[in-house]
């Protein structure tokens, strides 16, 4: 039996997040809860340039919010998802000014007090090498300008974040971990868990 209630898969752009909850998922009989970025209209111009960082957060912010309130009007048992949705707060500090920064802070704090937060993280550590190649290999247009300082600079903020947050955290590193053997994989971490 697993002990925990909700549990969240984090890590920088590219470390395998989505993939990882979703074999934990299928192999746990979880609920699902992903994060949606898509529709962020904002998120594509930030990438071309820095203009829009605060308008891609702010969209961040009042989509994950209404995600949050849909997903949590329903019972769920167990929880995996592939993010925390204080994450903003990182690529905030990292490219808002600080007046800027405390209205994101302060929004999140407003929007997501209410919202069960995961009992555990399970953090994904990933060279900037990888990660790079990752992301370039997903193929997201508005990925390709991303370049490893903005990747080795999150996970600087990623770093911080993790000394500062009060919940477990499992730490696992991706050369650890084989994605192409999901059963395997999930049976190792339900051992964990």
């Amino acid at each position: 039996m697993i002990k925990y209630k909700h549990i969240a898969i984090e890590g920088n752009i590219g470390a395998g997040k989505t993939t990882l909850a979703k074999i934990l998922s299928r192999y746990l009989g979880s609920s699902l809860l992903l994060e949606e970025f898509e529709d962020n209209h904002f998120l594509k111009a930030f990438y071309n340039g820095k203009d829009f960082a605060i308008h891609a957060e702010i969209q961040f912010i009042l989509d994950r919010s209404k995600q949050l309130a849909d997903f949590f009007s329903k019972k769920h048992q167990l929880i995996i998802s592939d993010y925390v949705p204080e994450k903003s707060l990182i690529f905030s500090k990292m490219n808002l000014s600080n007046s800027e920064f405390k209205i994101i802070k302060d929004l999140t704090s407003i929007l997501y007090k209410n919202f069960q937060k995961p009992d555990l993280i399970i953090f994904i550590d990933r060279n900037t090498d990888e990660l790079i190649e990752n992301i370039n290999k997903r193929g997201r247009v508005y990925e390709q300008k991303i370049d490893g300082k903005y990747i080795q600079n999150l996970n600087n903020g990623y770093e911080d974040w993790l000394v500062n947050i009060n919940r477990p955290v499992l730490r696992v590193k991706a050369s650890e971990i084989d994605m192409s053997k999901p059963e395997k994989l999930a049976n190792g971490f339900k051992k964990i868990l």
